[in-house]
């Protein structure tokens, strides 16, 4: 999302590749409920001042990817 592409739709753009990817590898995809698009769209302007991923990158894990448990326990580790 901060380079770019694009003069206008760089979130649309930038989530609609994530999607794609996302979808194509199995692990859900993102879907940033509207009454969450503020707390989104201040987590990428901060993002966007201090270069830190990790507020968003969680947060998005917690609130914006549908289709999949990521907190999950792997099967494999009971084994």
């Amino acid at each position: 999302m901060k380079n770019k592409i694009f003069r206008n739709g760089n979130k649309r753009t930038a989530t609609l590749v994530a999607n794609k990817y996302m979808i194509d590898n199995g692990v859900g995809l993102i879907n940033i409920p509207l009454y969450c698009w503020d707390e989104w769209n201040k987590l990428i302007s901060d993002y966007y001042y201090d270069n830190d991923m990790s507020k968003i990158k969680e947060w998005t894990y917690k609130v914006g990817i549908q289709g999949i448990d990521i907190f999950k326990t792997n099967t494999k580790d009971k084994q």
